[in-house]
Formats: C-alpha cells, sequence, structure tokens
C-alpha cells in the first residue's frame, strides 16, 4: 500500500494513508479486524504486520494541538500520523503510560486537547473546517412570547456600527499612546481595566474587580453583575479576554481578542437597553491572562464551582444576590466559601449532570478566512455534554442570522476560556471563526482592526446575544 504521511511524523515509522479520493478499494476491501480513518484529505489503515506498530486501533489516540511545538517532545515521539492541527499517537499502554502531562492550561497555539481513542470508520477534521453542528429539529426555545420579543430587543440592538465603535475604542487603549493591551505592560493593563470597568458602570452595572495572583503576578478580572430572580441559584456568564499579543511594543489586538472582549461589553449594553430581568444570575467578565495560560479565566470559575450545589445562597444569610457577588468577587465570606470547599468534592458526573452554572466564552469571533470558500463560519467548540449551551447558541444563530453563518462544530476543545469552565465540569462553548489557525496576524502588531470582518464578526456577537437571554432565562 502507498505510504503517505500529510505532515511529518514523530515517530520513525508512520501509519500507512493513501488520499481520501482513492481509499473506496480498501474500504470495499475491508476484512476482518482491519481498521481505518479519514484524517482530513487522506485515510489511515492498519499498519503492515513488520512495521513495529501495533495492528489493534485501540492502540491509537488523537489529539488537537495548537502548534507542533505544543506537544510535550514524549508524546511527539509517539505520533504516527495526522493533518493540520489533528495528531495521531501510537500509545499501546494508554494515555497513563505517559510521564509528562499535556498542556491543557495553556493559550490557542500552546494547547493540547485531551487525549481520544481512535475509532474505526472516524473521520476527523484538520482542524480548518470542522463538521456542521447539526440543530434539534425538536427544539423549542425556553422563552415564552414576552420572552422572546425581549430577546429581539437584545439583538436588534447590536447593529454592526454599535459593535465596531465599541472594538474600535477598545483597540485604542495602552501605554501613553501606544496600542497595548499586554499582561505584561502594567501600565496598559491598568488603562484596560479602568476602560472596561468604567464601560460596565456607564451602562448602571454593578462591577468589582476580582484581583488574581499567578506566578507573583498581579492581574485583575473585570466582572459586572445582573442578578436574577429572588434566591435564583443558576449562573450564565458571558466571558472573553482582553490581554493581547505581542507582548512588548504595539499590540492592538483586534481579532485577539479585542473582538471578543468588545462584543462582551456590546452585548452587556444591549441588556440594559432592553431592560432585561433574568431568571439567572447573569455575569459580564473580561479575562485576564488567557494568553500566558488561561490565568484569569480560571480564577473566576474556580469561584463558581463552590455555587453549583447551592439550593440557594440564603441558606448561607442575608441576600442571596449578595451572597453571590460577595462570593465571585473575593470578599470574605466564610459560609460561602465553605461552600465551595464542599461542592468541591462533587464528583464530574453530578457536575456534568447539574449544568447550574453555564458559559459562553468568545475569542477571536471576527476573521473570515479566505481558505474556506468564501463562507462566513463559526466554530462552536466543546465537549458533546455542553449540549444545552451549544443547542441554544445554534437555535440563536439560526433565528438572528439564518443560513448566512455556517455552524462547525468540534468536540476536541483546547485552548482558550472555555477550558477553565469545562475542566471544573461546567458546561461552556467557545466561538471562535472557522479557519482561526489561518489568521495571519496572529499575536502581531499588524492584528489591527482592518482585519475584522463586520457581517461576520456582528453575526456571532448577535448569536451569543440571543443564545445568553435564553440560557438566562426571563
Amino acid at each position: 500500500m502507498l505510504l503517505v504521511n500529510a505532515i511529518s511524523t514523530g515517530n520513525s515509522v508512520g501509519l500507512p494513508s493513501i488520499p481520501a479520493n482513492e481509499a473506496s478499494g480498501l474500504i470495499q476491501a475491508e476484512e476482518p479486524g482491519q481498521w481505518w480513518a479519514q484524517v482530513g484529505d487522506h485515510v489511515v489503515h492498519t499498519p503492515h504486520a513488520d512495521s513495529g506498530l501495533s495492528p489493534h486501533i485501540s492502540d491509537y489516540y488523537y489529539a488537537y494541538a495548537g502548534s507542533h511545538k505544543s506537544i510535550p517532545a514524549e508524546l511527539y515521539q509517539k505520533r504516527v500520523g495526522g493533518a493540520g492541527r489533528v495528531h495521531i499517537f501510537h500509545l499501546p499502554g494508554g494515555p497513563e503510560s505517559l510521564q509528562s502531562s499535556l498542556p491543557h492550561k495553556a493559550g490557542r497555539r500552546a494547547a493540547v486537547s485531551t487525549l481520544m481513542q481512535m475509532q474505526h470508520k472516524v473521520i476527523l477534521s484538520n482542524g480548518k473546517i470542522f463538521p456542521p453542528y447539526k440543530p434539534d429539529a425538536n427544539y423549542r426555545s425556553p422563552l415564552n412570547e414576552a420572552g422572546q420579543q425581549v430577546e429581539i430587543q437584545v439583538v436588534q440592538a447590536l447593529t454592526t456600527p454599535a459593535i465596531m465603535g465599541q472594538l474600535k475604542s477598545l483597540t485604542q487603549v495602552g501605554d501613553n499612546g501606544v496600542p497595548t493591551r499586554s499582561w505584561t505592560d502594567k501600565t496598559a493593563t491598568q488603562a484596560s481595566v479602568s476602560f472596561i470597568q468604567g464601560q460596565f458602570e456607564s451602562m448602571g452595572y454593578e462591577t468589582c474587580l476580582q484581583n488574581v495572583t499567578k506566578n507573583w503576578n498581579q492581574l485583575t478580572n473585570v466582572v459586572a453583575y445582573l442578578p436574577g430572580a429572588d434566591k435564583a441559584t443558576g449562573t450564565v456568564t458571558l466571558g472573553a479576554h482582553y490581554d493581547s499579543r505581542p507582548f512588548e511594543g504595539p499590540a492592538p489586538g483586534a481579532v485577539d481578542n479585542g473582538s471578543g472582549a468588545a462584543a462582551v461589553l456590546s452585548i452587556a449594553r444591549a441588556f440594559k437597553m432592553a431592560q432585561v430581568k433574568p431568571q439567572k444570575n447573569v455575569f459580564f467578565v473580561a479575562f485576564a491572562a488567557e494568553e500566558p495560560g488561561l490565568w484569569g479565566s480560571d480564577a473566576f470559575a474556580s469561584r463558581m464551582v463552590g455555587l453549583a450545589h447551592a439550593s440557594s445562597l440564603a441558606e448561607t444569610g442575608g441576600s442571596s444576590s449578595h451572597q453571590l457577588f460577595s462570593a465571585v468577587c473575593g470578599v470574605q465570606m466564610p459560609g460561602v466559601v465553605s461552600l465551595a470547599e464542599n461542592s468541591a468534592k462533587k464528583s464530574m458526573k453530578n457536575w456534568r449532570a447539574d449544568a447550574t452554572n453555564q458559559a459562553l466564552v468568545m475569542d477571536e469571533v471576527a476573521w473570515k478566512s479566505p481558505n474556506v470558500g468564501g463562507k462566513s463560519i463559526v466554530n462552536l467548540e466543546s465537549y458533546d455534554w455542553s449540549g444545552t449551551v451549544l443547542e441554544n447558541l445554534a437555535q440563536s444563530s439560526m433565528k438572528h442570522n439564518g443560513d448566512a453563518l455556517v455552524l462547525t462544530h468540534s468536540s476536541s476543545p483546547f485552548g482558550s476560556d472555555h477550558m477553565s469552565f469545562l475542566s471544573k465540569g461546567m458546561q461552556s462553548v467557545l466561538s471562535i471563526h472557522g479557519d482561526d489557525d489561518g489568521y495571519p496576524h496572529y499575536h502581531q502588531s499588524t492584528d489591527t482592526i482592518e482585519h475584522v470582518n463586520a457581517d461576520l464578526y456582528g453575526m456571532i456577537t448577535r448569536m451569543n446575544a440571543g443564545a445568553l437571554v435564553r440560557l438566562a432565562g426571563i
């Protein structure tokens, strides 16, 4: 069989593969015990007996990675195939045989997804365009008729000039005239925090600054709070990181991630304009320091863990809404802290089933790739068990964008702030534009607003806004 490797392997021997358009003969001649899997535009299959590789598909695992450099050397030596961002590894001893841990808590191009066991006939995307998301035909909006009208009001307030104006203002924040929001620049970071908090307060939100200490660095999440109904136990977070790269010099970060942070501000403003009174507690959060390792979102999500199982925060005494805000923002509340510690002992199974706390995360939501056939694409990235959040995002887009926005889905999440919630068992979905790996201005001073596609940006923002209304309830 012809041996083809789409990209170099770490192992001296790679899985045999053939172009997908030539694989029909292989598939039709399949014998018992043989297996195949499509990886990008080629098909890998059972290795030859003398290859030194296991014939059993259960000995192979795959993962998505931000880059080849993000894969630990020990694991990379076991790489036997792949295409683009997906990598296949020969692990007869399973993932537990690895001595080195995978970098999950890292920025987009420095992280690796969870290792997944290969399956016969699985079709793996190369990461440029993932499979279409298929909305549930039996879905019904959780909102009543009045609530649906509120959703429309929120979405209609998100005009293209409004959201682009918000993004332009954010990208001009910096250090003495140099546009940057690098977490390593203390002056720029303080200016960013002041700007974002000022925006929230000008809308009439109660805000707080959640201080985060990581590796001797003092960081700040900016949090705005919209209280839910009396004794509400559920929360929905809309978040995006505000820091940018490169770490030195101009770093306007228009796409990464001014687009996400400005969208959070725009949606928060639209909620106020529509006078939304949610059933659940809603947090609008600008996360600090995603780039060095999801530091801000990890601190925020850690606070939320303790709230996942509270029948009511009122059980600790006082107003439940004030207890909640104090617990999230860091004011010492012994009852709530104890609750958090006890809840941390809950099983992951219970966390997933609970779905009390949910999160929408936006990162890189404004660049339209020229490599995807002229389509406007958003990838909804999360584990499949985030089904409630996934479905409400998809249904919101269908209502407000029709077929103008193509929805895809990756169930191998990695490398952004949604991982901080997912790793703690909370449903969370990342919205990110299609072919994010292809953005040529990633982490460069040239990541300016001129590269933002306003139409795509508007559609993704409105999709998240509609989903947030549905998840929060009216």
